[in-house]
Parts: C-alpha cells; sequence; structure tokens
C-alpha cells in the first residue's frame, strides 16, 4: 500500500515536472528570440540534455557550474544547509523480466532463483529507460571558497583579439574538421558557405575580423553536423546558428541583435513549414492548435539535441587548442617583458 502511495506521488511529481518543461517549450516557441538567451545559458551545460538544461535555466538563469549533492560531496565539498536544488530528469535504465510465475517484474524484485536463472541464459530481459525526478545544486550553494572557482569553472578562451581567435579557430577547422577558403562565396552578399559536397567552407575576404570570427562559427557548425543529412535548409540553417550562438559565449564574442533576429526568423519559418505540412497529419480528434504546439515542442528540442550532441563533442577539444595558443602567447609576453592587454 504504501509502495503504491509513493509511486503514485512520485508520478504526480514527474508529471508537474513535464508539464513546467512543455511550458518552458512552448514560451520559446511563442518567442523564438528568447531561444538566443537560453544558446548563451546552454554553452555552459552542454554536457545535459536540451530538456535538463531548459530547466535549469528556468529556475536558475545565473546558474554557473551545477552538480548533484552527491557528486558535490564527492568532490569534497557540501551543499549549505537550507539551500533548495533545481529540479531535472535523471535517466533511470531498469531491466525487466517475465518472472516463473508469469508476472512482468523488474530485476530488483526477482527471487533468488529467478536471478540465477537470467545468468544460466533461461530467462531472457529487456532494458527500458524511464526516467526520475533528481536535483542539482548551483556552485553559488555549495562552500566551495570564491578563489576556487576558477578550477572548477574553467571559462572559455581569455580577451584575445578577435583576428588571433579567427586564425586559430581556423588552423583548427583545416586541421580536424574540412579546408578552409578565404575567397567570395557564390552570391555577393554571403559572408560564409559551406559546401558538403566538397566538403569545404568559403568566407568572404571582405570581413574584418570580429564578423570573420562570428561567421567561422556558423560555418563550422554547417560542417560538424550536415556533411550528411536530408534536413531542410531552414533547420541546418537554424542548428548551425544555434552552434554559432553557444560559441559566441565561449569565445566572448558578443551576440548581435542581427544574429538573434535571424535565429529567431528561422525558427518562424521552420514553424510555417510544419503548419503547412500538418493538415494531412492531425491525428482523429486532436485540435490542430494542440497537434502543431506539439510538433513545435518536438522540432525545437530534437534540433536543439543535435547540436547540444556536436557541441560537446568537439567544442571542448576546440578550447584546448585555443587556449594552447594562448599559453604560448602569455609565455612570450613574460620573456620579452611586456605586459598583457585585457
Amino acid at each position: 500500500m504504501q509502495d503504491r502511495i509513493e509511486q503514485e506521488a512520485h508520478g504526480e511529481k514527474m508529471k508537474g515536472l513535464s508539464e513546467h518543461l512543455e511550458a518552458i517549450a512552448n514560451s520559446y516557441v511563442a518567442d523564438p528570440k528568447m531561444i538566443a538567451e537560453y544558446l548563451q545559458f546552454a554553452s555552459k551545460f552542454y554536457s545535459y540534455s536540451p530538456n535538463n538544461a531548459m530547466l535549469i535555466y528556468a529556475q536558475n538563469p545565473a546558474a554557473a557550474f551545477v552538480a548533484s549533492f552527491q557528486a558535490w560531496k564527492d568532490q569534497g565539498h557540501m551543499v549549505r544547509r537550507g539551500e533548495k536544488g533545481m529540479k531535472i530528469f535523471v535517466p533511470n535504465p531498469v531491466t525487466l523480466l517475465t518472472g516463473k510465475d508469469g508476472k512482468g517484474k523488474t530485476l530488483k524484485e526477482a527471487t533468488k532463483e529467478e536471478k540465477e536463472l537470467i545468468k544460466a541464459g533461461k530467462i531472457k530481459t529487456t532494458k527500458k529507460l524511464y526516467f526520475r525526478m533528481g536535483h542539482v545544486f548551483d556552485i553559488a550553494q555549495t562552500n566551495v571558497p570564491f578563489e576556487d572557482y576558477p578550477k572548477i569553472l574553467a571559462p572559455g578562451v581569455a580577451s584575445v583579439k578577435h583576428a588571433e581567435l579567427a586564425k586559430r579557430l581556423k588552423e583548427y577547422i583545416g586541421e580536424h574538421v574540412c579546408k578552409v577558403v578565404d575567397e567570395q562565396p557564390s552570391g555577393a552578399r554571403l559572408r560564409g558557405s559551406y559546401s558538403s559536397y566538397e566538403n569545404m567552407i568559403r568566407m568572404s575576404p571582405a570581413l574584418q575580423d570580429t564578423a570573420y570570427l562570428s561567421t567561422l562559427t556558423h560555418e563550422l557548425g554547417h560542417a560538424l553536423m550536415h556533411q550528411k543529412t536530408e534536413l531542410s535548409t531552414l533547420e541546418k540553417e537554424f542548428q548551425a546558428d544555434a552552434f554559432s550562438i553557444m560559441m559566441h559565449k565561449e569565445l566572448a564574442l558578443e551576440i548581435s541583435d542581427e544574429r538573434k533576429e535571424h535565429l529567431a526568423n528561422t525558427f518562424d519559418g521552420l514553424k510555417n513549414v510544419v503548419e503547412i505540412d500538418s493538415s494531412k497529419c492531425i491525428p482523429e480528434g486532436m485540435e490542430k492548435e494542440d497537434y502543431l504546439a506539439s510538433q513545435y515542442r518536438e522540432l525545437l528540442v530534437g534540433s536543439l539535441k543535435e547540436v547540444h550532441t556536436t557541441y560537446s563533442e568537439h567544442v571542448p577539444a576546440i578550447l584546448e587548442y585555443i587556449k594552447s595558443y594562448e599559453k604560448v602567447v602569455a609565455t612570450e609576453l613574460i620573456t620579452t617583458g611586456q605586459t598583457p592587454t585585457r
């Protein structure tokens, strides 16, 4: 009886968290300009799923580094008494089986005899991924001394000049991703382009340092995610914009209103396509408005999931590459007696 009550209470909590997440996603869909703000925040939390990053941002937009109570404890730190954790979804893989009595159960519920039969291969098991509600705490909620923050936060690159950053990023892309050439892309107004056929980025020679660096992060997003893909042009643009904005945060680049506007307009274009295509897909008995809302959320989270995954796979190495250049510059300045500029 007690187990059933606890399960029902847990179910209600999970339902509430899911509804909260749905409301957050709906707010981004309604005002796509908000997505840019989320992406800047998400650059610090790319190891979390888009769903969890959205939840963390909604609960504490100032969060800098989060971990579970146990994770902080394992690092030798403690969450301060009275601090309230941020709710997130925690993956909970469960092993399922059919017991000797013919009833379905989890491995935890299996008898000793059934577990032996499982080891012997006489009872088959399957795995299913469920989610439970967990809590994480920001570094500001712990007893970590402020002077130790830099060791944990591992900030992005320092204020290296944009020309130097662009040069270093271009070198990395050329060595690890694809060729980068400085020649005007097809179309006089284009700042840059990526050709999946040639696996090559073209950058307009007319771009100044900051614009060059900003455009290069966008085309890098294309090169990493869209070499082989069946996505529409609009969805590719949205993902490349999202990836670029996350990199802007790491490179201390200001995100222009123009970039935010482009991201918002691209997502609005995607919504229009979904609405046009929806006329033949709405399930019987479901209101068009509800169906469209669910499709918009699925489109948003699905695209962001690809961006998060790509970011986590590649950007840490890119930042290390750039930081190694910073160390060389700092050493040279010390050797020559110069003072680094900030």
